[in-house]
């Protein structure tokens, strides 16, 4: 699938999200199958596009001139964004991510990165990927450790 596919079928993704939740209460009960479904609950969605994704069309900076000034033909319209508050919104194919934002279930966390960040872009991804330092290699990832 490539990208633009994906975002487009993000949408139909969200649509669990938004799904009734099992809920604690049912694991209360004892039952097994009841103690699956509450465990969903806690359910974590990690959505990683690596490559090409533009982050500033993606969360989209529509309060600050220098973006639209260096994006001439790339910046999102502000009457276009999906605002989510005062200085970003969503570029507008991610308009199914409103519900769940406005739910207070989705979190978007901006400029992350790690401590003395590697040249080396195939060893920053194994840096990323595994929370490892500089100088230590993992063979696992940080959520299967998690």
């Amino acid at each position: 699938m490539d990208r633009r596919g994906f975002v487009r079928t993000l949408g139909a993704g969200t649509l669990s999200a938004l799904l009734p939740q099992p809920s604690r209460a049912a694991a209360a009960s004892g039952s097994p199958s009841d103690a699956h479904a509450a465990a969903w609950d806690r359910t974590l969605f990690l959505i990683e596009l690596k490559g090409g994704n533009d982050g500033l069309n993606t969360v989209v900076p529509y309060a600050q001139d220098a973006y639209y000034r260096l994006r001439p033909r790339l910046a999102i319209a502000r009457d276009e964004v999906l605002r989510l508050g005062p200085d970003t919104g969503l570029h507008p194919a991610l308009r199914p991510l409103l519900p769940v934002w406005e739910a207070g279930e989705l979190a978007i966390i901006q400029g992350l990165g790690y401590p003395d960040p590697n040249l080396s872009h195939f060893r920053s991804i194994e840096i990323w990927d595994t929370a490892s330092g500089a100088s230590e290699v993992r063979s696992e990832g940080w959520l299967a450790r998690a």
